[in-house]
């Protein structure tokens, strides 16, 4: 078992993408919270995960209305952990604490009539009719708790006596009144000694079903949890994740990010969805500043990541293993308090990535590594690092705008952009306000990944974009000059 790490979290807004899971009750929010991540080892639990969702999805397109009910039901449930804790414990349990049991009860036996979406879910839930007979002896079918009268003969005649003496008391004198509030208060004190015996008695008795207790709690977790997955995949229209074997690759067909998605549709935009295969080895992802090569990354990862959850990922359609590790690197503010630059803090996850590597598969993204460091180290820095991991059982998965040589095991895409000749056919008349032609730009640009051999051309319309912005002529021209200057010269 593994986690994330929590800045890998952030960059790719885990936290903002799994409160759209909405859980009932706090055993649903608790399991949802723990952000379990299925280990290789785990692959027919996570199979089995899967499988729930995907009949839960299915109950809820065929008879919405089961789910919602049972949904309803779980938003009633109360958080039992210290209550079942103390009944284990032996420990003298309060009203308050047979109420959650009363009620908790009450929910278990309404939800063990919903076989279908049990059975769905691929849970049990045990019906306790012995166990709501005993917290409602009199059968009147409240809901609330109280220590009744027929749990005991003495309680029952201790509490008739203090009725009759309540009634006297007010009928009495002040002398015979002060006489009468003692007597009452001596049977009120007998009747709590009597109330504590009934409540370390049920305590005894309700300890009988603590096994069902607790594997009812846990099944409605896991009900709520399943039930709350299900919904954000029809909402999503997510696909369900098939699982490779361990040393297959990972495929990815039209993943989109949806926090991103829903950034671009508030401003009238739509999001490119991408498709990459990630094979073991390395895999190159170049492309224009700016280009999308970061989205790119954040939503495979993402979608990676969420299968390994036991969510279904957003994507038309999903295939990967089940890596030992998973972990996203992108630039990070220095850690002043070690006194590590940006680099030194980078420097040190690359070592601790490629020493689990050499152990383990992982699934290693890089967003623009040594960015900060000066061109020639760092293009040394991204070629050694995709040569070492070419010929390893781990997938290092890197955008950069440094020039990698192929080689086996490297492969490349890049972001198809901006063609050259399209951007001809814009219009920079005098003017024209900066905000319209960055948007005539962005208009043209492609977003969506393609496969190309290592010899691709780096993208080259930076200059042309400077030059329809308005950047003074002189340095347009010693711009264009420099670039052929360089080309050349490689």
């Amino acid at each position: 078992m593994f986690s994330l790490h929590e800045s890998d979290e952030k960059q790719i807004g885990l936290d903002e993408i799994i409160s759209q899971c909405r859980c009932r009750s706090p055993q649903g929010n608790r399991l949802k919270n723990a952000k379990h991540f299925f280990a290789p080892a785990e692959k027919s639990e996570l199979a089995e995960e899967l499988d729930a969702v995907a009949a839960i999805a299915d109950l809820i397109l065929a008879k919405p209305d089961e789910a919602a009910e049972a949904q309803r039901i779980l938003s009633q449930l109360r958080e039992l952990r210290g209550t079942l804790h103390g009944l284990e414990q032996e420990r003298l349990l309060d009203e308050t604490e047979f109420f959650e049991l009363k009620r908790a009860i009450a929910i278990f036996n309404r939800l063990a009539l919903h076989p279908n979406l049990m059975n769905a879910a691929k849970v049990s839930m045990c019906a306790l009719g012995d166990a709501e007979r005993l917290l409602d002896p009199a059968g009147s079918g409240a809901q609330g708790f109280y220590i009744y009268s027929e749990y005991s003969q003495k309680l029952r005649k201790l509490r008739e006596q203090k009725r009759e003496l309540e009634h006297q008391i007010s009928e009495a004198s002040n002398e015979l009144r002060l006489q009468l509030l003692k007597e009452r208060n001596l049977l009120g004190a007998i009747e709590d000694e009597e109330e504590e015996r009934v409540r370390r008695e049920l305590g005894i008795q309700l300890l009988h079903f603590l096994p069902e207790l607790q594997a009812n709690s846990e099944n409605c977790a896991l009900l709520d949890f399943r039930i709350a997955k299900a919904e954000l995949a029809l909402k999503w229209q997510a696909c369900k994740p098939s699982l490779a074997e361990a040393e297959e690759d990972a495929l990815i067909k039209e993943a989109w990010h949806p926090l991103v998605q829903a950034s671009l549709k508030k401003l009238g935009a739509s999001f490119s969805p991408h498709s990459i295969r990630l094979e073991r080895g390395a895999t190159v992802i170049s492309g224009a500043n700016m280009g999308g090569k970061s989205i790119a990354l954040q939503t495979v990862f993402l979608s990676l990541t969420l299968a390994q959850m036991g969510y279904f990922p957003p994507s038309k359609e999903l295939r990967t293993p089940l890596y030992a590790f998973m972990t996203f690197s992108a630039e990070m503010a220095g850690d002043y308090d070690l006194g590590l630059s940006s680099f030194g803090k980078e420097a040190v996850k690359i070592r601790e990535d490629f020493r689990r590597s050499k152990q383990k598969r992982g699934l290693i993204v890089m967003d623009e590594p040594c960015r900060g460091t000066n061109p020639s180290e760092a293009t040394a820095i991204v070629q050694a690092l995709c040569n070492a991991y070419a010929g390893m059982s781990s997938t290092l998965l890197i955008a950069s705008h440094y020039k990698v040589n192929p080689g086996l095991g490297i492969r490349f895409y890049r972001i198809k952009g901006i063609k050259p000749e399209n951007l001809q056919l814009i219009r920079a008349d005098a003017g024209t306000a900066d905000s319209h032609l960055i948007k005539q730009i962005q208009a043209m640009m492609d977003y969506h990944l393609e496969e190309v051999d290592g010899d691709h051309p780096v993208p080259s319309a930076a200059i042309k974009i400077a030059e329809l912005l308005g950047i003074d002529p002189e340095l347009i021209a010693a711009m264009k000059a420099l670039w052929q200057e360089e080309k050349w010269q490689k």
